[in-house]
């Protein structure tokens, strides 16, 4: 099962993320971790000694683009017609 919108729909990932070969950013990437609490919420740490500042600017970049896209008006209602 992958990543989903908190509604349930699935998120995308694959054409909207290219992910360039950045050491420090890969790294950052592979050693993320989350554990579901008792509560039923996610928690996300890093080891000692690592960070995760780039980890968190591509899942906000990610979710902004997602969200932009899943909330897209099926057509512009201030646009006017000249028949």
């Amino acid at each position: 099962m992958g990543f989903q919108h908190c509604d349930g729909r699935p998120v995308g990932l694959r054409p909207l993320l290219n992910i360039p070969y950045d050491r420090d950013l890969l790294d950052e990437l592979n050693v993320e971790r989350y554990e579901l609490t008792k509560t039923g919420r996610i928690a996300f740490s890093h080891p000692d000694g690592t960070h995760d500042d780039r980890f968190w600017a591509a899942a906000l970049a990610v979710y902004s683009i997602t969200e932009k896209r899943m909330n897209k008006p099926i057509a512009d209602e201030t646009a006017t017609s000249s028949d």
